[in-house]
C-alpha cells in the first residue's frame, strides 16, 4: 500500500468529518483542521496510509477530547446488520456451499466503512450484490483446503457492522468443523473499526476467542 499525494487532502477530510461527528463547535473543527495541515508538512511519504492515519486520528482526538467520536455510528451499523442477520443466516443455510455464500456475504461486509466516505452502506444493497456477483479473485479452493487442514484460525476483525457478516461466516466455519478461531480487533477506538466493546454487541465473543491487536492503527 503505498501513499500518493492524493492522501494528503483525504487525511484532512477525514480529520473533519471526525470533528463534526463529535462536535458542533465549528472552532474546533477549525482548530483540528490547522493542527491537522500543519502535522501533514511533516508526514513522510514513504510511510504507508494506514500509519499516516493512525497520527492524524491520534491528533484529532486529542483536540477534540474524544477518543471514539464515531461511537453512535458504530452502535447504529451493528444495530442495522444484527436485524439483517436472521437472513443472512437463512442465505447461507438454503445455500448449495454455504461456505461460499458466508465468504461472499463477508467480503460485501467489507465495504461498510466510515474512513474515507462517512457514510453507513446500504446493507440490503450489500447483500443483493454479494449474491449477484462473482469473485474478481477467486482463492476459495485454497481457502477451503486451508480451512480443513488448520486447526486454528485468526480472524482479523474490521469495521463495526461488517463484524456482524463476519460473525456467520464464523459459524459457518465451526459448523464445518471444530476449530479454535481468535477474533482480533483493535486496541483502542479509531474511526469505525472494531474494538472488544464492538465485538461483544454482536455476541462474537460466544463463537471466537475475541484478542487485542494492541494497536489503533487503522
Amino acid at each position: 500500500m503505498k501513499t500518493y499525494l492524493d492522501c494528503l487532502p483525504c487525511l484532512m477530510r477525514q480529520a473533519l468529518k471526525a470533528a463534526r461527528a463529535a462536535t458542533n463547535d465549528e472552532k474546533l473543527h477549525h482548530l483540528v483542521l490547522c493542527a491537522v495541515a500543519e502535522m501533514i508538512r511533516g508526514l513522510p511519504l514513504e510511510s504507508r496510509p494506514p500509519e499516516l492515519a493512525q497520527q492524524v486520528y491520534r491528533r484529532t482526538y486529542d483536540i477534540l477530547g474524544n477518543h471514539d467520536p464515531f461511537r453512535e455510528a458504530k452502535m447504529e451499523a451493528n444495530q442495522r446488520a444484527l436485524l439483517l442477520y436472521p437472513r443472512l443466516k437463512r442465505l447461507v443455510d438454503d445455500s448449495p456451499d454455504p461456505l461460499l455464500t458466508a465468504c461472499k456475504l463477508a467480503i460485501a461486509g467489507n465495504s461498510i466503512d466510515l474512513g474515507p466516505d462517512f457514510q453507513v452502506a446500504d446493507f440490503e444493497d450489500l447483500v443483493g450484490t454479494a449474491l449477484s456477483s462473482g469473485l474478481a479473485i477467486n482463492d476459495y479452493d485454497k481457502l477451503r483446503n486451508a480451512i480443513f487442514t488448520s486447526r486454528r484460525i485468526l480472524y482479523l476483525g474490521d469495521n463495526a457492522g461488517e463484524i456482524v457478516f463476519d460473525r456467520v461466516l464464523i459459524e459457518e466455519l465451526h459448523r464445518l468443523r471444530g476449530l479454535d478461531i481468535c477474533f482480533a480487533v483493535r486496541d483502542r477506538p479509531i474511526i469505525n473499526d472494531v474494538t472488544k466493546d464492538d465485538a461483544s454487541a454482536v455476541g462474537m465473543g460466544k463463537i471466537a476467542t475475541v484478542v487485542s491487536t494492541g494497536s489503533d492503527a487503522p
